[in-house]
């Protein structure tokens, strides 16, 4: 489901996207004090960033359905253990590497592709059970 998908699937509307949100972390390094001296030092200064900070607009339902969502997966993980969040884990990374593969690999693409189409016209009963 891409962006555009999800915000229409939830209603979400976007009002403004001309602000930013900055973000600042504690970051630590370290380095020579003295040419002569070769004593390690650490300092610790604060990283900045930013990036596009929305302005949306969500019925309080939609809003609901999202938290009860995230709810039941972080729930899911304190009622049933670590390994329950763990496997979810895996399979975030698993679908990251087959992205990575994809966008690496031409052939792989395009079988993908052809998988995926596959499988929606099975879904739809648009293909032959038979051989």
């Amino acid at each position: 489901m891409n962006n555009s998908e999800f915000l229409k699937k939830h209603n979400i509307k976007i009002l403004d996207t001309n602000k930013r949100f900055a973000r600042y972390r504690p970051f630590k390094y370290d380095f020579f004090s003295d040419e002569k001296d070769y004593n390690i030092m650490s300092h610790t200064t604060m990283q900045y960033d930013t990036e596009r900070l929305l302005t949306i607009e969500i019925p309080e339902s939609n809003l609901s359905a999202i938290q009860d969502f995230e709810d039941q997966v972080f729930n899911n993980m304190k009622q049933y253990g670590a390994h329950h969040y763990q496997m979810f884990e895996v399979m975030m990374a698993q679908k990251e590497k087959e992205k990575y593969l994809k966008n690496k690999y031409p052939a792989v693409k395009k079988a993908y592709e052809h998988y995926s189409l596959m499988l929606k016209l099975a879904d739809d009963g648009d293909i032959d059970a038979g051989y």
